[in-house]
């Protein structure tokens, strides 16, 4: 029997230090607690990447013995905030069965015992999760902790790896902006940022060759008759995409992000009355325009710092109150 379920979920990559002073915060809240499991993940792909191309990511989940094929269709993410249809299927043992799946996520006319056959391990994850279901606000939100290692199969060289240490808000319950509104309240502290890649998309990307890919250049200025909605969700799109080119080591990203804050700086002038809704962030501005531009600034320290997250979070609350 499946299950389908679209996710409302925001991801705050963490460095290991702010563990947990964050662990502290979350336990203070009304919630329900779960200590942690352990769970591993096989990611599928066809050597031609087809999954990929149609937006799809396939998995395995085992976790004490049970386990569990999930497919992630083509969603949506703003500003860190993911939106995925996805369809899970119970399974007894670990092996794919595509058929299990509806039919209707699939494209027309496509072969599925021959797309089976094709698929292959393509990476791996393993990592211990620690849950949180707190009640905020008018919600229910389910928080999760997630550390712990991806495995890239198939290289060249020796397996590669990456690490896992973030921490998920995802709705249950209620509404989208009590779970903005949790995490600018764990971002009084240092050292969280919001995550626009899932694991399975940082599992890709080395294997696919988009780990250093070369970062457009942000134009000088978004198109302005745009609605405000539009306009908010380019700022995002470029801030993230900068931001992660930046920690990637890539010089221009640094460069970007000064034109993304120009933005910034021109929308509160063009459109103020976007401005009761941006909250703090008119006032943070100056200090992270300050932070960037010193000629010392460190990617890590900067675009972890409470300022830059709690700017983030402002924005994408201010384009979840505009009309879709």
């Amino acid at each position: 029997m499946s299950s389908s379920s679209v996710e409302i979920e925001l991801k705050l990559s963490a460095k290991p230090d702010v563990i947990a002073a964050v662990r502290q915060q979350l336990f203070q809240f009304p919630h329900h607690y779960t200590s942690p499991q352990h769970l591993t993940n096989i990611y599928f792909e066809t050597r031609d990447n087809q999954l990929r191309r149609w937006d799809m990511g396939l998995r395995i989940r085992g976790f004490d013995g049970q386990y569990e094929m999930t497919i992630k269709t083509s969603g949506k993410v703003i500003g860190g905030l993911h939106r995925r249809p996805e369809f899970n299927i119970p399974l007894h043992h670990p092996e794919l069965d595509l058929a299990q799946f509806p039919a209707h996520i699939w494209p027309e006319n496509i072969n599925l015992t021959h797309l089976q056959a094709q698929l292959a391990p393509l990476f791996s994850t393993d990592f211990t999760r620690e849950k949180w279901l707190v009640a905020y606000g008018q919600s229910e939100i389910e928080v999760v902790l997630d550390q712990g290692i991806i495995f890239i199969e198939n290289q060249p060289t020796a397996k590669q790896t990456l690490p896992i240490c973030e921490f998920e808000l995802e709705l249950i319950s209620g509404n989208v902006t009590d779970v903005l509104s949790l995490a600018d309240k764990l971002a009084s502290q240092n050292g969280l940022r919001l995550a626009d890649k899932s694991k399975a998309a940082r599992g890709y990307a080395p294997v696919h060759g988009l780990s250093h890919k070369a970062l457009p250049s942000v134009p000088d200025e978004p198109e302005w008759q745009q609605p405000l909605s539009a306009i908010l969700s380019e700022i995002l799109v470029q801030w993230q995409e900068q931001e992660e080119g930046w920690l990637a080591g890539l010089a221009g990203g640094k460069v970007g992000l000064e034109r993304v804050f120009q933005w910034v700086q021109l929308l509160t002038e063009k459109r103020p009355e976007s401005l009761p809704e941006l909250g703090l962030l008119p006032e943070l501005l100056p200090e992270l325009k300050q932070a960037l531009a010193a000629t010392s600034a460190d990617a890590e320290t900067v675009c972890y710092s409470t300022s830059w997250l709690q700017c983030k979070l402002a924005l994408t609350q201010c384009l979840m109150a505009q009309p879709q």
